[in-house]
């Protein structure tokens, strides 16, 4: 165990509150598995509801199937309600089927809300589908939203496909949108091509921005071309920023001929720099070379950090050598380290023998660590690729000399 686990951990054992929950915190990110045992110890030791929600919490997150019992054990006997919320929670995060039945039975006979749905949301994920007319049910004859979209929820993550109809007649029947937006979400994930054409007609006419983001994520996620043409439109007509956002990643994930030049016209057009991010990753991930113009174009002009990083990493996923001085332009004066390191990244891939001198000069002045160590890979893979071609011109001449000994 590490020095540094070792302090921490000592911090949990502290007699003041705020300290064993930092160190929780911290343990939970980490995610060691040598904590589990001292994080097990302060859930049962510590009385306080901050020190056993945050505890929980990291054993959740660190996954360790030892604590599960505990966790149960801890749910039943425990009288504050944020507490139970915890264990349940954590439950699911661990996925041990062995908590099915206290997931169950909360889920079906807690009457307070809040444990009712930490229990539905956890049920999904122990990716048990014996649980799936349970929730069926729920969704069904529930009059709680929260419940009704937890249980949604869950019905996807167990990918239950016996459920999409139930999806497809609450997209148009239900009146609430936070309902029509998850069951969107579901087909998505488990409607397949069926779920294609009620999405599309829903899309048409749905006045909610939410639903609509929804639904062209979901058509992304089952990628197939009879979504261009709505995508598209979505793309250039809708007035909300998320849903041309989400639209722009939809059309990321299916392969089209129509779609590089629908990106390319609303990039000129387009206002919104979360929009013009996903459209340039897009294009980068369509390794389209017509766009490249455009990309370094705006990347020249925009003062946002995450356009930028998407058009240097766009840039070296087209992987065309026109890019290598704009990438080295913005390598040299980028105020942000993580454009600066994206560009060293692409330029790693586009291996342009030029450009390693003045990697190496920009390498000197770098003072970010992250960025300087990018820069060395760079360095690296062009060395790898000058060493590679020299070898295969050796090998060539090689080969020309032992044809002219058998010629003569």
């Amino acid at each position: 165990m590490s020095e540094n686990i070792t302090m921490i951990l000592k911090k949990l054992k502290s007699k003041e509150a705020t300290k064993r929950v930092k160190a929780a915190k911290v343990l939970g990110e980490l995610c060691d598995r040598k904590a589990t045992p001292e994080l097990m110890m302060a859930l049962k030791e510590n009385p306080d509801v901050e020190t056993r929600v945050a505890t929980a919490q990291a054993l959740g997150k660190i996954g360790d199937r030892e604590a599960t019992e505990l966790l149960i054990e801890t749910f039943r006997h425990d009288p504050d309600k944020k507490v139970k919320v915890a264990m349940l929670t954590a439950l699911g995060e661990l996925g041990d089927d062995i908590a099915y039945n206290t997931l169950i039975d909360a889920m079906l006979n807690e009457k307070i809300i809040l444990i009712r749905e930490a229990a539905t949301v956890a049920i999904g994920k122990l990716n048990n589908k014996a649980a799936a007319d349970d929730l069926q049910n729920i969704v069904i004859t529930e009059k709680n939203v929260k419940i009704i979209v937890a249980a949604i929820k869950s019905l996807y993550l167990l990918g239950e496909r016996k459920a999409a109809p139930l999806f497809t007649e609450l997209l148009t029947s239900s009146e609430n949108a936070l309902i029509r937006s998850e069951v969107a979400a579901g087909l998505g994930r488990i409607g397949g091509r069926a779920a294609i054409q009620p999405l599309v007609a829903v899309l048409k006419k749905e006045d909610n921005d939410s639903v609509r983001e929804s639904i062209v994520i979901s058509l992304g996620r089952i990628a197939n071309t009879t979504s261009v043409d709505p995508l598209v439109n979505s793309l250039k007509n809708d007035k909300s920023l998320i849903v041309r956002k989400g639209a722009a990643w939809a059309l990321r994930r299916i392969r089209d001929s129509r779609i590089s030049s629908a990106l390319m016209s609303q990039l000129d057009k387009e206002n919104f720099e979360a929009v013009k991010q996903e459209i340039i990753a897009s294009l980068g991930k369509h390794k389209e070379k017509r766009a490249v113009n455009a990309i370094i174009d705006t990347l020249k002009k925009s003062k946002d950090e995450q356009v930028r990083r998407a058009a240097v990493i766009a840039l070296g996923d087209i992987n065309d050598k026109k890019a290598v001085e704009p990438l080295l332009w913005q390598l040299g004066t980028d105020k942000s380290p993580e454009v600066r390191k994206y560009s060293a990244w692409s330029l790693s891939k586009l291996k342009s023998v030029n450009s390693k001198e003045h990697l190496q000069e920009l390498l000197s002045k770098e003072k970010n660590s992250d960025v300087k160590d990018m820069i060395q890979t760079a360095i690296a893979t062009i060395e790898a690729a000058i060493k590679q071609s020299e070898e295969e011109a050796q090998k060539a001449e090689t080969r020309a000399h032992r044809e002219d000994y058998y010629y003569f």
